[in-house]
């Protein structure tokens, strides 16, 4: 995941940034968009994952891979931005109704559940489940990338996906009972 990569002390200010840019911005989008659920806050938090690591890329000591440190700015930036929102835990799972209706949709879309159950995940939690299922990268990238012992992060990505598989059980069980007209929980 992170070799290969463009050295970061090597670059010409402006011009090789556009490499690196090129080379990340998917992965980086990605990973935001895993925390902060919402398109437009996902590229806003993109582009400023990039200005940031321009202005402060005499700070990059290359201790770590140049992805893991911009994996790092994106998550703190995430982070922030759902703690200034207020939205570092959603409310628990509720229903999908139709609007027109007030019933459950008959087909639930899987990336919207998938969605919400990993909303409803604490930071630490989130920020590993991102890391793994939507920028794709193994446990010890993850532990480069956050600063902490492989052994935290697999911790961390058991209780985060056995939380969302109660979460999915849960709206399963939710829309099961709407839809065959029962009020069970």
């Amino acid at each position: 995941m992170f070799s290969g990569g463009v050295l970061l002390e090597a670059l010409d200010p402006v011009s090789d940034f556009d490499a690196v840019y090129e080379q990340y911005r998917v992965r980086i989008y990605r990973t935001i968009y895993g925390v902060v659920l919402n398109e437009a806050t996902a590229e806003d938090l993109t582009q400023e994952t990039f200005e940031r690591a321009y202005r402060t890329r005499e700070e990059f000591r290359g201790s770590a891979p140049l992805g893991a440190w911009l994996h790092r700015i994106a998550l703190n930036l995430s982070i922030s931005h759902l703690r200034r929102q207020g939205r570092l835990r959603q409310l628990p799972f509720r229903l999908f109704t139709r609007p027109d209706t007030g019933k459950a949709f008959d087909r639930v879309d899987a990336s919207t559940l998938t969605q919400r159950a990993l909303a409803a995940l604490r930071p630490k939690h989130r920020a590993v489940v991102v890391l793994h299922f939507y920028a794709g990268m193994t446990r010890d990238e993850i532990a480069v990338v956050l600063g902490v012992p492989e052994g935290t992060v697999a911790s961390r990505l058991s209780a985060g996906l056995g939380v969302m598989r109660k979460a999915l059980a849960r709206a399963e069980s939710e829309l099961t009972a709407e839809l065959s007209g029962g009020r069970e929980r």
